[in-house]
């Protein structure tokens, strides 16, 4: 075989691959690869692959956080912060949104976290559905409920801001009777992605969620700058968002098993005091709601 034959058949591949690529990046964009599902089934996808924690001590019902993992799936910063709500008499609802459609860690490093499949605008219907888990759930208190996301967990957190403050529920998304986002009062983001094809852009955010941030200076993952002018827009439209730039920590610094990535260093102090912040943030938003 001539190296021509051979340069040929190696453009030829690359050809093909970027327009896999492409019409996977238009399909999300577009809509027309959401798998459509009334709630019912959502519900009956995430179920499986959702847990529901109550303190040991709780006087039902209680005040809950539904937290939602970054694009590799769940991680152990997930049951570090779980505890930490426990302890303080939250309920904590984990949303494993990446097994629920058979992704593993493979798949999520190399088309999640590329942007490929599961942008956050679709993965936002794993938010409604796990309302309603929580609404069935009577050890928690449907009035007072918290949403947390990591990076694409709070990308998806984003999207699902944008749409309830339309007035509508997540593309693809049939047959939900209560109103979007019906009984969150707190939304937090830990490194949130903000950047392209983020589609929330701060101007429709509901006015009656508490927006808070948390961002990390040296993030090379999900740059701040994105973020900040997110909040700054929705700031000027009269939705302001609680948001600080925490200096010397990156991307995924509150993850102990964090992958062998350069732009990702895990600081105990900094991941400590998150998870006490996030405490006192839920402390203000959702106790005085009872």
């Amino acid at each position: 075989m001539s190296g021509n034959t051979i340069l040929r058949g190696g453009l030829a591949t690359l050809i093909l691959l970027l327009a896999g690529l492409g019409g996977c990046a238009i399909g999300q964009a577009t809509g027309i690869t959401t798998p459509r599902r009334d709630i019912a089934e959502q519900g009956a996808l995430i179920r499986p692959h959702t847990t529901i924690e109550i303190p040991a001590d709780a006087q039902a019902p209680v005040p809950a956080a539904i937290l939602l993992h970054g694009c590799g799936g769940l991680r152990q910063v997930q049951p570090d912060y779980a505890a930490a709500l426990l302890e303080a008499s939250y309920g904590v609802i984990t949303v494993d949104s990446n097994s629920a459609r058979g992704i593993g860690r493979f798949a999520a490093m190399s088309q999640v976290c590329t942007a490929l499949r599961l942008w956050g605008r679709e993965r936002a219907a794993d938010i409604e559905a796990a309302l309603v888990l929580a609404r069935e759930d009577p050890r928690i208190d449907e009035t007072r409920l918290a949403l947390i996301g990591w990076s694409h967990g709070g990308w998806t957190v984003l999207d699902a801001l944008d749409y309830a403050g339309e007035g509508r529920v997540p593309p693809g998304l049939a047959g939900v009777t209560t109103p979007p986002l019906a009984g969150v009062r707190s939304a937090i983001l830990l490194y949130p992605y903000c950047g392209f094809p983020v589609r929330a852009d701060g101007r429709a955010f509901p006015s009656d969620i508490a927006i808070h941030a948390i961002l990390a200076e040296r993030d090379m993952v999900a740059p701040t700058g994105d973020c900040t002018r997110l909040f700054d827009r929705a700031e000027a439209a009269g939705h302001p968002v609680d948001h600080v730039t925490w200096p010397g920590i990156t991307h995924a610094f509150d993850e102990p098993a964090a992958p062998p990535d350069p732009r990702m260093e895990y600081d105990a102090d900094a991941a400590a005091r998150a998870r006490a912040r996030i405490v006192d943030i839920l402390d203000r938003d959702l106790r005085d709601q009872g």
